[in-house]
C-alpha cells in the first residue's frame, strides 16, 4: 500500500490528467499535450508518454473522479406522468435504455437519486446516522454497487445503518439476498449492519411468532430508524422472478394459489393484485419481510422518509414489467414508492392501451 502522501499525489496526478483530457472551459487537450503539461506541473522524471494518458482516464473513472450518469428520457417521463396522475412532480425517472443489457443503467440513476436524498436526510438530522433498508434482488445488487461507489468519496460525514428488509433468496442464488449486499459498502461510511436471518418462506400464522426470535427481532426493532428504503419488483408471469422461483421450489400448490387469486406482481417479495395486497390465509406460505405493502405506502408518504422503487425488464428473458407495474400507478393503495426509476421498455409498455 502506498504511503498517504504518495497516494494523495498520485490521486492529484490522475485527476489532473482527466481534467485536461475533458477540458476545463474549452476543448480538452491531446494526449501528447496532456503528457507534457502534467509532467511539467508535477516535475515527473522521466516524463509521461502519450500512451500513459488513456489508462489514467480509466483510472480516474475507477477512483470516482469521473461519474458517468446515464441520460433520462424526458419525453417518456412526461408522457407517463401525464397518463398516471398518481405520480407527483419529480417522482418518476425513465432511463434511456436499449434492452436488458442496459439494466445496470437504471440502478445507476437510482443510486444518483439516493445520493441526493441522502443529502436531504442529513440536513434534517442532528447526527450523520442514516438508516438504509435494502430489499432483495438483482436490481438492488446493481444499486448497491453504484451507490457504494458514490459514497467512497462522499465529502460529508455519514454513517449508514444498513438493514436487510427481506430474508433469504433462492438457495442457489445467495448473491441476491439483502444481507449479502452489506460488504459492498466502504467500511468508513458504515455505522452498523442488521441482517434478517429466518427461513425465506413461513406460514402466515407462524410469521408473527418468528418476529421475536434472535436474528429476526433485531431487524424489526430497526424499522423505525430506516430513512431510505430501496427495493425492486417482480412479475408473477416472469419465470426468472426470485419470489416466484422459490415459491415454485417450496410449494407449487402455494404458487398456483397466488395465480388463482389473480396475483400480478410483488414488491419486496409481497404479492399484489390490481385491487391491493393478495389476501392470505393462515396456512399460506409467505416471505419473511420487514414491511407489508401498506407499510411501504405509509413510509413513501412521510416527510423525510423515502422509498425508491426500481422497475426494469427482466435481465434474463427481457420480459417487460409494464403490466405488473400498472396497478402501482393506478391504485393509491399500492403506491409503494416516493421515487420510481424505470427503463425505457417498461415505460413504452405502460403507454400502450391496457
Amino acid at each position: 500500500m502506498k504511503p498517504d502522501r504518495e497516494q494523495r499525489r498520485d490521486d492529484a496526478l490522475v485527476f489532473r490528467a482527466a481534467e485536461l483530457f475533458l477540458g476545463e472551459r474549452s476543448q480538452g487537450l491531446s494526449p501528447s499535450a496532456i503528457a507534457a503539461q502534467v509532467s511539467n506541473e508535477f516535475e515527473l522524471k522521466p516524463p509521461l508518454t502519450r500512451e500513459a494518458i488513456y489508462p489514467m482516464i480509466s483510472e480516474a473513472v475507477s477512483r470516482g473522479f469521473l461519474r458517468l450518469v446515464p441520460p433520462v428520457d424526458r419525453q417518456l417521463t412526461e408522457q407517463i406522468s401525464a397518463k398516471y396522475p398518481i405520480l407527483q412532480p419529480g417522482a418518476l425517472h425513465v432511463v434511456q435504455t436499449a434492452g436488458p443489457h442496459d439494466n445496470a443503467k437504471v440502478a445507476v440513476v437510482a443510486a444518483e437519486l439516493a445520493f441526493q436524498l441522502l443529502a436531504e436526510v442529513l440536513k434534517t438530522k442532528r447526527s450523520p446516522d442514516v438508516g438504509l433498508g435494502l430489499g432483495p434482488g438483482r436490481a438492488t445488487l446493481d444499486f448497491c454497487r453504484a451507490f457504494s461507489s458514490l459514497l467512497a468519496g462522499y465529502p460529508e460525514p455519514v454513517k449508514l445503518k444498513l438493514v436487510a428488509i427481506s430474508a433469504g433468496c433462492p438457495a442457489d442464488e445467495p448473491e441476491y439476498a439483502s444481507t449479502s449486499f452489506f460488504n459492498l459498502f466502504p467500511a468508513h461510511v458504515v455505522h452498523s449492519k442488521v441482517g434478517l436471518f429466518a427461513e425465506s418462506l413461513v406460514t402466515v400464522k407462524a410469521f408473527a411468532e418468528i418476529q421475536g426470535r434472535a436474528g429476526v427481532s433485531e431487524a424489526f426493532a430497526a424499522r423505525e430508524s430506516i430513512d431510505l428504503v430501496v427495493t425492486s419488483m417482480g412479475d408473477v408471469q416472469d419465470k426468472d422472478d426470485l419470489l416466484c422461483k422459490f415459491m415454485r421450489q417450496s410449494s407449487r400448490q402455494d404458487f398456483n394459489r397466488l395465480l388463482a387469486r389473480k396475483c400480478i406482481g410483488n414488491v419486496q417479495y409481497r404479492p399484489y393484485t390490481a385491487k391491493g395486497p393478495v389476501e392470505e390465509k393462515p396456512g399460506d406460505l409467505r416471505a419473511v419481510t420487514l414491511y407489508e405493502l401498506e407499510d411501504l405506502v405509509r413510509i413513501a408518504g412521510q416527510k423525510n422518509k423515502h422509498v425508491i422503487l426500481i422497475a426494469r425488464q427482466c435481465g434474463i428473458c427481457g420480459r417487460s414489467l409494464a403490466e405488473s407495474l400498472r396497478p402501482l400507478l393506478s391504485n393509491p393503495q399500492l403506491k409503494v414508492f416516493s421515487t420510481l426509476v424505470m427503463d425505457a421498455a417498461t415505460a413504452r409498455g405502460l403507454l400502450k392501451s391496457e
